[in-house]
């Protein structure tokens, strides 16, 4: 966290939030509270942080980027 009034502290917060709004929360209706937090954490766990391409890793998803990089750790360590 930086000094107060930094816009770079909220930024990847207000991104992540405005995808899940467009990509999950608008598409669906809830029935309750724990159907709602069961969507929410499928969304992040299953599609956001594994499959969902991301444009800070050059278009690749998280998953994908973390296998090319624990790839490219190993061979260098291998040479």
């Amino acid at each position: 966290m930086g000094a107060v009034g930094v816009c770079w502290d909220n930024a990847v917060a207000e991104s992540f939030f405005s995808h899940l709004k467009t990509e999950m929360f608008h598409q669906q209706t809830f029935a309750n509270h724990l159907s709602a937090r069961t969507a929410v954490m499928e969304y992040i766990e299953a599609w956001y942080n594994r499959r969902r391409p991301h444009r800070h890793n050059g278009g690749i998803s998280p998953a994908a980027a973390r296998i090319a990089h624990q790839t490219r750790d190993h061979e260098s360590v291998a040479a």
